[in-house]
């Protein structure tokens, strides 16, 4: 008895939570104590053990039983301290706090937004003008007009001339020279040839070509026939290109080409002022005109006729080749030629 005193007053061992714990004694059967890593197990005492008999085994037993019973007793403490502890150490969950965090920082990373159509209606298109791009075209210089006396050589009608009236419309061909008939004369061999024909009838009717001349010099030339029905040939120099402005005017008149006069008209009232007697054409007839900066003079070669010197006081004179068609039906034929302007 006093043995089983003393080992009852024994310091009782100190249990880890993570410790197995065995305890023998008189038990029906064994007990299983599960804790957070902890196993108690009391065992079953052998039947050899449990020989002795009397009080002395009964006293034994009922010790061993009260032992069990404290031990039992500090251990589940102990276990509910350690597990209470455990427990209350941990952090109070937020879950609705965290997983909202967590889903917003996971959609954000994993998904790409989603666009929600809405019934706000999209603005029309609009056109903008894209400026045009303008692509550089190389330059190329126009020919300037072929000079006066070489064009026809050139079988050129050079765009130094006019036509009058000044209604009509050239076509520009590209190399200093009008497109032909320029106002039907056409250049070829060096002459300058004219054709043209109204029938039925009609009015009184000029035409013909302008070109500028120097400031002083003398130009020739000669006039062949071929047809001079109803028509009057004209050669002068005005002020202007305009057969109404100031200017001296040479008119060989209608009628039989092999025998024909010259005479010096008016421009303003188509009065005769001089001329001469009947030449024979013979290979045509050959005027020129002397011309200065204040004045100009004509002449029907060889010598058989002078005119009065015509004052005309412009900056530019101008030379003049044509007809006048009469009234009713008209045909003009001819050639000039044996163009020369020395200045």
């Amino acid at each position: 008895m006093a043995d089983h005193k003393t080992g009852s007053h024994k310091k009782k061992p100190e249990v880890s939570s993570d410790d197995d714990v065995e305890i023998g004694g008189d038990v029906a059967d064994s007990v299983v104590i599960h804790g957070d890593g902890n196993v108690i197990k009391i065992i079953e005492a052998n039947d050899d053990d449990s020989g002795s008999s009397g009080d002395d085994g009964d006293n034994k037993k009922k010790m061993t039983n009260t032992a069990i019973i404290v031990a039992l007793i500090s251990l589940l403490g102990t276990i509910i301290t350690v597990v209470a502890n455990l427990y209350g150490n941990r952090a109070a969950p937020e879950p609705t706090a965290t997983l909202a965090a967590t889903h917003a920082i996971v959609f954000t990373e994993t998904h790409l937004p989603t666009f929600t159509p809405t019934d706000t209606p999209l603005p029309e298109p609009t056109a903008t003008r894209v400026p045009d791009t303008e692509t550089p075209i190389p330059f190329t210089p126009t020919p300037a007009p072929v000079a006066l006396g070489e064009d026809w050589k050139a079988g050129c009608v050079s765009r130094l001339w006019v036509p009058y009236p000044s209604t009509v419309s050239l076509s520009d061909k590209g190399n200093g020279c009008w497109r032909e008939p320029a106002n039907n004369f056409s250049a070829e061999n060096g002459d300058l040839d004219f054709l043209y024909e109204r029938s039925g009838r009609g009015a009184l009717e000029t035409y013909g070509l302008f070109a500028p001349l120097p400031d002083s010099g003398t130009l020739t030339l000669t006039i062949r026939l071929s047809d001079l029905d109803n028509v009057d040939l004209w050669v002068g120099v005005f002020a202007e290109p305009d057969v109404t402005s100031k200017g001296l005017l040479l008119v060989i008149p209608n009628g039989d080409v092999k025998k024909r006069t010259v005479l010096q008209k008016d421009p303003a009232n188509y009065e005769t002022l001089q001329g001469t007697v009947a030449l024979n054409q013979g290979n045509g007839f050959t005027v020129s005109f002397v011309f200065s900066d204040l004045s100009v003079r004509g002449r029907v070669l060889p010598n058989v006729f002078t005119t009065n010197q015509i004052p005309i006081s412009s900056e530019r004179k101008w030379l003049f080749l044509g007809y006048k068609g009469l009234n009713g039906s008209y045909r003009i034929e001819g050639t000039f030629l044996n163009f020369t302007l020395t200045e």
